[in-house]
């Protein structure tokens, strides 16, 4: 069963129904160890209730898509499942039947409001995303910052052109937000709207975030095995790689001696052409056509 289909979380919710109806119905009856036959009964009652309420919540917000999701951040993963329909696949589909240019639009993820951003983030898919719909594709993950900003999407866009194709998400989060955006909400945000990847993502970081890039890739190297960290300086800094990071970790450092010393937004383009040669090719897999409605519709997910 789906961990968000309504088949399971039926079945468990008659089970709490009906563990409660027995414990009400044998609450009276006499014998030895009656205590601990209702202590068990009630504590039963109170988890199958308890999951029934998890599953309707994880249901409706998208927190863990696939059972895959409740292993640890980082834990390796493979996905070997049919790749499952995105909630915006048939939203991209309905723009533009044979698209010629990657599409940009703004994602309100599952959590809404309750997500520490100072933005709505920016997601840039593949042009040719609606016409596979079989395919899970990897993701450029970028910590925005004040170096980026309009520009951002058309970087993205012009990147693909000439590497190959991947997901990019702009995140423009809050000062002091933890590594769990990135290793938890942002792909299960991600995995409930398009067809992506569980590993093999790639992070770029401006270097005031390198802190929360580094607690990122470490927390999760499976998803993360690719950093990128671009310095915003007009002179070259030093900005040095991260101690501590998982041995299977590649780094790239971006700064004013490696491109165009006054554009920091053309140095976002080159971490993006890297990020991009670090990702492998989406991967195939059996799923159902998605035809396009008659109109198009919002790309809102969230409230």
């Amino acid at each position: 069963m789906s961990l968000t289909g309504l088949p399971l979380l039926i079945a468990v919710a008659v089970l709490a129904v009906g563990a409660a109806v027995v414990t009400a119905r044998t609450w009276h009856r006499r014998g030895r160890g009656r205590a601990l036959t209702r202590a068990a009964a009630v504590l039963l009652t109170e988890v199958l209730a308890l999951l029934a309420v998890g599953l309707a919540v994880n249901r409706a917000e998208g927190f863990y898509p696939t059972w895959g999701d409740l292993l640890p951040a980082g834990t390796g993963r493979h996905d070997t499942e049919p790749a499952r329909a995105g909630r915006l696949d048939r939203w991209l589909a309905s723009r533009s039947p044979t698209p010629t240019a990657p599409v940009a639009f703004p994602w309100h993820p599952p959590r809404g409001g309750r997500w520490p951003v100072t933005a709505t983030p920016t997601v840039v898919v593949p042009a040719d995303y609606p016409q596979h719909p079989t395919r899970r594709y990897p993701v450029i993950a970028v910590l925005a910052d004040h170096t980026t900003g309009p520009g951002e999407a058309t970087a993205a866009r012009t990147v693909e052109q000439d590497t190959g194709p991947v997901i990019v998400v702009f995140t423009h989060l809050r000062p002091g937000a933890g590594p769990t955006v990135l290793t938890e909400a942002l792909p299960a945000g991600l995995a409930r709207d398009l067809r992506v990847t569980s590993h093999s993502w790639a992070l770029i970081a401006p270097a005031d975030l390198t802190g929360l890039a580094r607690d990122v890739v470490r927390a999760a190297p499976a998803r993360y095995p690719a950093l990128a960290l671009v310095d915003d300086a007009p002179e070259p800094t030093g900005l040095a790689v991260p101690p501590d990071l998982p041995a299977t970790e590649t780094v790239a450092v971006i700064g004013a001696s490696t491109h165009h010393p006054g554009r920091p937004a053309d140095r976002l383009a080159v971490a993006l052409r890297w990020a991009c040669r670090q990702t492998p090719v989406p991967l195939d897999g059996p799923a159902p056509l998605i035809p396009p409605p008659p109109q198009a519709g919002s790309p809102s997910t969230g409230g």
